[in-house]
C-alpha cells in the first residue's frame, strides 16, 4: 500500500509552491520567496532568501545542476553548488509572469503569460517564440516545444536557422499540466501525458514521430478535483491536485494502466516529482514537503 515515507520537519511560510530533484537533493520553492534545500530523506540542508519574498511560480534543474527560479518580481535567477546564498545570481528580470520553466540537457525553455517562449543555453538567450497563448505547462526536446494552457496542448515545430519561426506539429484537446515521460529512444520520450479539458482527468499520447501522437488512454474523473501536478519515469505516472490526493499508475503502454493506490496528504497537493528509490515528493498548500512511496 502507498504511504507517506517522511515528512519535513520544517514548512515554507504560506504555500510550497514548487519542486525539483538532481543528484539527491530535492528543492523547494515557497510563496515566502525561499528554497529550501534537502537531503532525499527530507532533512534540511539549507534555505536560501532567492527571490526576497516574492512568490516562487517554477523550478527548473538542468543535467548540470544549475537551480532555476522564476517569482513574482519579475525575476529569474539561477544558482549552482553548495546552493546558498553567494550563489544566486539573476538570470533575467521582465514584466511578464514566467510561469513555467524546463531543461532539456543544458537548455533552458521558459514560457510567460503572453505566450512567449524563450530558449536559453549557457546562459545566454537563443531563440524567442510567441506561441501567442500564455504558457502554464511546458517541455520541450529535438526541436519541438511543448505548451499547454486551459483548451489544447500544443506542439510547435522549430524551423532551423531563423529565429523564431515554428510550426505547428500537432494539436491536442487538454489541459495543463503536462509531462514528457517513459523509456528513452533516440533522445525522445516514448510518452506525453496532460489533464484533459476539465482539468480532473488524465491522458497518455504517444509521442515519437511515426506514432503522430495517438492516444494510448484517456482517464476521465481521475481525480475528484483539478490536477495540478504530474510527474513520472520511465515506467510510472503520478498526479496530485486540489482533492489532496496523490495517485499512481503502471503499465502505461496498455489501454488501461494499472492503479498502484493513493495517499491522501490532508492539503491541496502544488506540485509533485520523483526522486531515486521510487520517492515521489509532494509540496502542499501547508508550507510542507512530504515523501511518499507506491512501489
Amino acid at each position: 500500500m502507498p504511504k507517506i515515507e517522511h515528512t519535513s520537519s520544517e514548512a515554507h511560510e504560506g504555500d510550497a509552491t514548487c519542486l525539483a530533484y538532481h543528484n539527491q537533493f530535492l528543492f523547494s520553492g515557497g510563496a515566502d520567496g525561499k528554497i529550501r534545500i534537502w537531503s532525499e530523506s527530507l532533512q534540511l540542508l539549507g534555505t536560501v532568501d532567492a527571490h526576497n519574498g516574492s512568490y516562487i511560480y517554477c523550478m527548473a534543474v538542468n543535467e548540470q545542476g544549475k537551480l532555476y527560479s522564476s517569482s513574482c518580481d519579475g525575476q529569474v535567477k539561477f544558482m549552482t553548488a553548495p546552493y546558498d546564498d553567494g550563489s544566486v545570481q539573476e538570470l533575467f528580470r521582465c514584466d511578464d509572469a514566467i510561469q513555467a520553466m524546463y531543461c532539456d540537457g543544458s537548455v533552458l525553455y521558459t514560457g510567460d503569460d503572453k505566450g512567449v517562449v524563450t530558449t536559453w543555453t549557457n546562459d545566454r538567450m537563443l531563440f524567442k517564440y510567441n506561441l501567442v497563448e500564455e504558457v502554464k505547462s511546458l517541455a520541450g526536446e529535438k526541436k519541438l516545444i511543448y505548451t499547454v494552457r486551459d483548451l489544447d496542448v500544443v506542439v510547435s515545430q522549430v524551423v532551423e536557422g531563423k529565429s523564431g519561426k515554428y510550426s505547428n506539429k500537432a494539436v491536442v484537446p487538454g489541459k495543463s499540466p503536462l509531462l514528457l515521460l517513459g523509456p528513452l529512444i533516440e533522445g525522445k520520450r516514448s510518452y506525453l501525458a496532460f489533464a484533459d479539458r476539465t482539468g480532473m482527468g488524465l491522458q497518455l499520447v504517444n509521442n515519437l514521430p511515426q506514432e503522430k501522437f495517438a492516444h494510448i488512454w484517456l482517464m476521465p474523473e481521475w481525480h475528484d478535483m483539478i490536477v495540478n501536478s504530474i510527474c513520472g519515469d520511465e515506467k510510472h505516472l503520478y498526479s496530485g491536485g486540489y482533492d489532496k490526493k496523490v495517485k499512481g499508475w503502471s503499465d502505461l503502454a496498455s489501454s488501461q494502466p494499472r492503479a498502484l493506490g493513493e495517499v491522501d496528504v490532508g492539503s491541496c497537493v502544488n506540485c509533485i516529482c520523483c526522486g531515486k528509490n521510487n520517492l515521489v515528493y509532494i509540496a502542499t498548500s501547508d508550507g510542507f514537503v512530504r515523501a511518499a512511496k507506491f512501489i
